[in-house]
């Protein structure tokens, strides 16, 4: 039988285990500490999952198939990756971040689409592209 965990408030998240294991601890729905620890892979795969998790349970919140959960972009850096790629890192103000390593020519398009969209925008136009 599953065992569910009902998380009424997350207190705090950090790594042990010399980062081999994620530990979120939160309390359940009747106040009492709980902990969650996930194998380094484990967490990634659902660091990997929750966006597309935030925006499916907006769609369904809004009735809206076209809603999607966007975060607020409040910090960026890009640097020089060692494989053909530069690491471009997204981040919002309250701390959520993610690096991407992106290959030197979906640098290029992508820099142009974001010229180009954002002319369009001040200019206006209303529909977005959607390029990969």
């Amino acid at each position: 039988m599953t065992k569910t965990f009902r998380s009424s408030r997350l207190t705090t998240c950090d790594t042990v285990e010399n980062g081999e294991t994620i530990r979120l601890d939160f309390l359940d729905e009747m106040g009492r500490p709980a902990s969650v620890e996930l194998p380094f892979a484990q967490a990634q795969s659902i660091a990997m999952t929750l966006p597309g998790l935030l925006s499916k349970a907006l769609q369904g919140r809004t009735n809206s198939a076209a809603a999607r959960f966007v975060f607020p972009l409040g910090q960026w850096c890009i640097e020089r990756g060692d494989d053909g790629c530069l690491i471009v890192t997204l981040a919002t103000d309250d701390g959520f971040q993610v690096s991407f390593g992106v290959p030197f020519d979906a640098c290029q398009a992508i820099g142009w689409s974001l010229q180009r969209e954002s002319s369009e925008a001040a200019d206006g136009a209303n529909e977005p592209s959607v390029l990969n």
